[in-house]
Parts: C-alpha cells; sequence; structure tokens
C-alpha cells in the first residue's frame, strides 16, 4: 500500500508529516524483506526434508549439512528483520493513531519531541492503549456509504483483533521470564512497560507471531484515516 497523499499546506505540520512519512518507507522495507526471508526459510524447510529422504540410505550426510547450515543462518535473519519490522510497525500505529486523533479533535500539533519520541519503539502497554483507542468512531462516515455498510463495525473488530493479540504477546513476555528464571517481568502490568524487541529470546518461538501481519496492515492504513479526515474539513 502506498503512502497518502496530503497537500504540504495541510492540517499537518512538517515534522509530524515527515516521520509518518519516514516510519511508513521502513516499515515497508521491513516488510518486504521479512517477506523475502521468510520465503527462503520455507524453501530451505522443505529442502530439509528432501535430504532427510535423500540421505536416508547414504553414510553421505553432506548434503542435509549443508541445508541445515544454511537454514540456521536464514532463521536468524528472518526473526532479525522481524523484530526490525516490529519496531518500526509499532510505533507508525502509535505515532499515527496519536495525531489521527489530534486531528480528529482539531487539537494544536505535537511538539518536535513528541513526535521524535513518539517514533521510538513503543512498550507493549503504550501500543495497547493505542490500540484502545476508538478510531472507527473517529472517522467519518465513508463517502460511498452503500458500498461501505458496515465499515465501522468492521474496522473496531479489526482493532480489536490486534489489540487482543497484544494483550496475549504480554502473557508470552511473562511466560518467557518464568521459564529463563528472570527477575522481570513476573506480571502483566510488568511486561505493558517491556519492549517486544529485548524480550524475544532467539531460541524461543517469536512473540510477534500472529500480531505482526495484522499490525503492518493497521500501521498502513492510519496515515490514510489521517488523509479522509483532514479532506473532509
Amino acid at each position: 500500500m502506498r503512502f497518502a497523499r496530503f497537500d504540504e499546506r495541510g492540517s499537518l505540520t512538517a515534522v509530524e508529516l515527515g516521520a509518518l512519512r519516514s516510519l511508513n518507507a521502513a516499515l515497508l522495507t521491513a516488510r518486504y524483506e521479512l517477506q523475502s526471508a521468510s520465503a527462503v526459510w520455507d524453501r530451505l524447510q522443505c529442502g530439509g526434508d528432501v535430504a532427510d529422504m535423500h540421505e536416508a540410505n547414504t553414510t553421505f550426510p553432506f548434503y542435509g549439512q549443508a541445508v541445515q547450515e544454511i537454514a540456521s543462518g536464514a532463521a536468524a535473519y528472518e526473526r532479525h528483520v522481524a523484530l526490525t519490522a516490529w519496531r518500526y510497525t509499532a510505533a507508525a500505529v502509535v505515532l499515527g493513531v496519536t495525531v489521527l486523533q489530534r486531528v480528529a479533535e482539531a487539537k494544536p500539533p505535537l511538539a518536535a519531541a513528541t513526535v521524535e519520541e513518539l517514533c521510538q519503539e513503543p512498550t507493549l502497554g503504550r501500543l495497547h492503549e493505542a490500540l484502545s483507542v476508538p478510531v472507527a468512531d473517529l472517522l467519518l462516515e465513508h463517502p460511498h456509504h452503500s458500498a461501505f455498510p458496515n465499515e465501522r463495525e468492521d474496522t473496531a473488530r479489526r482493532w480489536a483483533r490486534v489489540r487482543d493479540g497484544v494483550d496475549h504477546a504480554m502473557e508470552l513476555v511473562v511466560e518467557i521470564a518464568e521459564d529463563e528464571e528472570a527477575a522481570h517481568p513476573r506480571t502483566k502490568d510488568e511486561a505493558a512497560g517491556c519492549l517486544l524487541t529485548e524480550h524475544c529470546p532467539p531460541h524461543t518461538d517469536p512473540v510477534y507471531h500472529g500480531v505482526l501481519e495484522p499490525l503492518f496492515k493497521l500501521a498502513e492504513e492510519v496515515p490514510f484515516d489521517i488523509s479522509r479526515i483532514i479532506k473532509s474539513r
């Protein structure tokens, strides 16, 4: 999805617009790279299955060894890209929702320092708060309402599903800490203050699994929602 078209003289400041554009470009790049990395990993998994059959009756295991060595690096790279994607995508959602809400409610522009802070990876709790903002209620009725009769309900459901996913991610962070016998976090409230990228050890199942892809979609949609509100005025 492309970035929304904005009038440079419109309701957004240069800082707000620049930050939104930069995060959008970052998350799209990370998303495409993740798709590529995941395709490589899937291909190597298939290669491993073939190697197992091929070497079942041979004493030379080099085919399987090669696949395993490459797959190990591919898996590490895929996780690295996913965590990078998470950092920029989560920030894009938090910044986007904050800007959308302030535009919808006709509040003063965000200070440059605030924008810069919102561009950093948010804690899981801060992301959960952003996903709890009633975005569907802030959007005006679509100009072609007959073509989108249940738009608000659908939007609210999609945001709720991602919010539930982040809620589950906080539970997983607590579980991982317990398994690792770490002192922190021990409660969900403590997990809310954590950064996902710092609590997703390489030897565990990805905490972002099932959340990152729908989060991508929300992050891409928010600038268009902001543009829609601005153009309606």
